[in-house]
């Protein structure tokens, strides 16, 4: 596999630390309200991004972030480029480009990131693809990485069982996605969730993030719990967002994540085993 990133090293041809925590903020966008007021969502975004080793963002806080300085030079930045399925929305799955590649390359970010979502039952599927393969010629083109978060649509949701995860990342990796972002598997914590995790990373030969999810009402306990399963499972980082910037402190949030994420955690710390 000559695509596949050696733990400690970075993907081929392209800057992304392994392993590596992405703070993901592109959800207002799709119209997931996160955090209403724009101040407080960049405030909190701002806290966290010292701990993170990136971010993924539309094109309005990418860039506010960016002149309020909360960006370093070691930062990967991803800026995303297909919002047009609101949440929820009739025409979600028709998920078109609201950003470019150009833009990108011409704003001086590292990459762009790109959701596919693959309903086998809803012909909208096959463009949507189409769609993929044609970011990704233009993204190599730039020389510019491409995050691509891939997922089994199924029922009006994201599909997370085992099967469903490996199938998505399988078509986008052969397509020529060079880093990809799934959904954690639903599977039992620990050892069954760790080989499930584990299956997911050996069906493909680039580095496989795994997504957060939402913040959950019981706190952050159970997202450090599957971060750990993550990693133990040859995960190549997390790409986390809402769980981190909408934590009452987003900097602790983030630097409990990216403990584990850089194996800083060990036993009796927070979600370490």
């Amino acid at each position: 596999m000559t695509g596949a990133a050696a733990p400690g090293g970075r993907s081929p041809e392209h800057g992304l630390p392994v392993p590596s925590l992405i703070l993901a903020a592109d959800h207002r966008a799709r119209g997931v309200i996160t955090i209403e007021r724009y101040d407080d969502l960049c405030r909190a975004l701002a806290e966290a991004l010292p701990h993170c080793d990136g971010l993924l963002a539309t094109a309005q806080p990418m860039g506010d972030l960016s002149e309020m300085g909360a960006l370093g030079p070691g930062h990967r930045t991803y800026l995303s480029l297909n919002r047009t399925g609101l949440a929820g929305s009739a025409f979600e799955l028709d998920d078109r480009l609201v950003a470019s590649v150009w833009r990108a390359a011409e704003e001086g970010w590292t990459g762009v990131k790109h959701m596919t979502r693959i309903d086998v039952t809803d012909p909208a599927t096959a463009g949507a693809l189409e769609l993929l393969g044609q970011v990704l010629e233009e993204a190599k083109g730039a020389g510019l990485e491409a995050l691509v978060e891939a997922a089994v649509w199924r029922d009006g949701g994201m599909a997370r069982d085992t099967d469903a995860i490996v199938f998505a990342a399988v078509v986008a990796h052969d397509m020529g996605a060079p880093v990809l972002k799934v959904p954690i598997p639903a599977a039992p914590p620990g050892a069954p969730r760790v080989e499930a995790v584990a299956r997911v990373v050996a069906s493909v030969g680039v580095p496989v993030l795994f997504l957060g999810g939402p913040r959950r009402e019981d706190g952050l306990q159970r997202v450090l719990d599957e971060v750990a399963d993550v990693m133990a499972g040859g995960g190549a980082g997390m790409a986390v967002g809402r769980a981190v910037y909408q934590d009452p402190s987003p900097a602790d949030a983030a630097r409990a994540v990216a403990d584990l994420v850089h194996g800083r955690a060990g036993p009796g710390a927070p979600g370490g085993r």
